[in-house]
């Protein structure tokens, strides 16, 4: 199982995306996590699971929920980049990704 590492730019995203759930609904956020948590628990035993998104970047579709993980893999390790909603701008991201 590989150790994930999260930058500070995937721990903000996370932190937007359980606000703006809480703010939607009381309690919804902490389903978010939990989903998210199990996400994060595959992608550790299993970091080939996703598709490759973009110049060795993977996307992790988070589920029940129009999210996905972007990261990419080095030898022991899963570096998480960013968790962005579907409707964000998908090429900009490609872009920072480049």
């Amino acid at each position: 199982m590989r150790d994930l590492v999260f930058l500070l730019s995937a721990d903000l995203d996370i932190q937007q995306a359980y606000e703006y759930y809480e703010n939607y609904q009381e309690g919804r956020g902490d389903i978010f996590m939990r989903h998210l948590d199990t996400a994060f628990t595959h992608l550790r035993m299993f970091p080939l699971i996703a598709p490759i998104f973009h110049a060795g970047y993977r996307r992790l579709l988070v589920p029940r929920y129009p999210y996905g993980i972007f990261y990419f893999i080095e030898s022991s390790r899963v570096i998480v980049v960013a968790v962005k909603h579907f409707q964000q701008d998908l090429e900009a991201l490609r872009r920072q990704l480049s």
